[in-house]
C-alpha cells in the first residue's frame, strides 16, 4: 500500500509560521491551519453527558477575516507510560470542504515549550499530519495529500486511528481502517498525562453566519 504524507494543527493562543511554506498546495485550494488564528476553545466543543460525543459548531462572523482560525480542545487524557491508540469518527456536516479538522495528540511541554501532533482531513478527501513546536508549525512529510480512503462530502463518517509501534518508534495513521502513513519523532515524547482531542479549521470565507461549520467527533 503506497505510504502518503500528511499535517497537523496545534495553538497557543496565537498566529504561527509555516517554516517557509507557500499559502497553498499547487493546483489545491487548502486551508492551511498554520496560516490561521490558533486557539483552545473548549466551551465550543459541546459534549454528551459520557464525554463520549463532541459537536463542533459556530457561525460567529468574528471569525470571518483574512486568515480563518484554528480552534481546538484536548479532553483525553493518556494515564498510562505507553501510548494509548487515538481514534475518532468524525462527521462534517456544513461548512467549507476545503478546511480541515481531525485528531490533535501528544499535547505537553517539552523543555517548557508547547508541542502536539495532529492529523487533519478534509471534505474534499486530503489529509496531512504535522507537528507544533513553541508556536511554530512544520509538516511532517511533505504536507496535503489526496487519498481515496476517504470518504468525501457532507454528513459522511470518516475514521481517524494513530497507534505506537513501540518496535520501530512509529506513530502508525490508518484512515478508515487503511494504513496511511507511519512517521516517527526526533523529540523525547512523554506519553503519560498527554493529552489528545479534536480540532476544527473554520476558513476565512465562510458563509456566516446564514451557514454554519458543524463538526461531530466520537471518541472510539
Amino acid at each position: 500500500m503506497k505510504h502518503e504524507s500528511l499535517l497537523i494543527v496545534f495553538a497557543s493562543l496565537a498566529l504561527f509560521s509555516s517554516c517557509g511554506l507557500a499559502p497553498f498546495e499547487e493546483g489545491e485550494n487548502l486551508i492551511k491551519p498554520e496560516q490561521t488564528n490558533l486557539q483552545e476553545e473548549s466551551s465550543m466543543f459541546e459534549k454528551d453527558e459520557q464525554n463520549k460525543i463532541f459537536t463542533f459548531e459556530t457561525n460567529d462572523t468574528k471569525y470571518l477575516g483574512a486568515k480563518g482560525w484554528t480552534l481546538w480542545t484536548v479532553p483525553n487524557v493518556n494515564t498510562s507510560e505507553s501510548f494509548n491508540p487515538v481514534a475518532v469518527e468524525v462527521i462534517k456536516e456544513s461548512g467549507r470542504t476545503e478546511a480541515g479538522f481531525g485528531l490533535v495528540f501528544c499535547e505537553q511541554k517539552i523543555e517548557r515549550k508547547p508541542f502536539m501532533l495532529a492529523v487533519l482531513i478534509n471534505a474534499n478527501g486530503y489529509y496531512t499530519v504535522g507537528k507544533v513546536s513553541d508556536g511554530v508549525f512544520c509538516h511532517i512529510n511533505d504536507g496535503w495529500k489526496n487519498s481515496n480512503f476517504i470518504n468525501k462530502g457532507y454528513g459522511i463518517k470518516n475514521t481517524i486511528y494513530v497507534a505506537y509501534d513501540t518496535g520501530t518508534r512509529n506513530f502508525i495513521l490508518k484512515i478508515n481502517g487503511y494504513e496511511i502513513t507511519s512517521f516517527t519523532m526526533s523529540e523525547q515524547i512523554s506519553f503519560k498525562n498527554s493529552k489528545s482531542g479534536f480540532a476544527v479549521v473554520i476558513a476565512h470565507n465562510e458563509i456566516f453566519p446564514g451557514k454554519p461549520v458543524r463538526v461531530t467527533f466520537e471518541n472510539k
